[in-house]
């Protein structure tokens, strides 16, 4: 009986450290959602109204939680937001999903060009902060092999056949 309780109060011991760690952002895990350039390299730069994506550990719950196709889309999604500042302005992004290693937000228009930082929280737990640059525009491709290389994409809704 004893060791059943000593399992029993070992795993509770567990389970709360498990509950009490921090998101942790990846460095350079904060990318444009098209083209998914490397933060070192020209063109990194998140555009003001742009989607993005945050690479990390603990974002999110272990199962992909996705917004709802309606709006408003949320702020805080399966227990996550993200809180993106500029100088001193600060804004929560919308989130299209969020999951334990990845998230993809929407970048408030509010935040100046620039350097900025994002916060994660998860749970209660927030994140340390991690810089990134915002721009008025920045290019982006989607790509066949949804990995940022390789032949471009191209949406011809719109063009007619000549």
């Amino acid at each position: 009986m004893k060791r059943h309780f000593v399992a029993l109060a070992m795993a509770g011991v567990f389970a709360d450290l498990a509950l009490a760690q921090q998101p942790a952002v990846l460095a350079g895990g904060i990318v444009n959602n098209a083209s998914y350039t490397p933060s070192a390299l020209p063109g990194s730069a998140i555009a003001q109204g742009f989607i993005f994506v945050v690479f990390g550990t603990i974002l999110g719950p272990a199962t992909l939680q996705q917004a709802a196709g309606t709006f408003p889309l949320p702020a805080t999604l399966g227990g996550t937001t993200v809180k993106i500042t500029s100088g001193s302005t600060s804004a929560n992004a919308v989130l299209f999903y969020t999951s334990a290693g990845q998230l993809g937000a929407l970048l408030p228009s509010t935040i100046a060009p620039g350097a900025a930082s994002l916060t994660v929280t998860f749970n209660g737990q927030t994140s340390a902060p991690a810089n990134f640059q915002v721009a008025a525009s920045s290019f982006g491709a989607f790509t066949s092999n949804n990995g940022g290389s390789g032949p471009g994409e191209v949406d011809p809704i719109g063009w007619t056949k000549k």
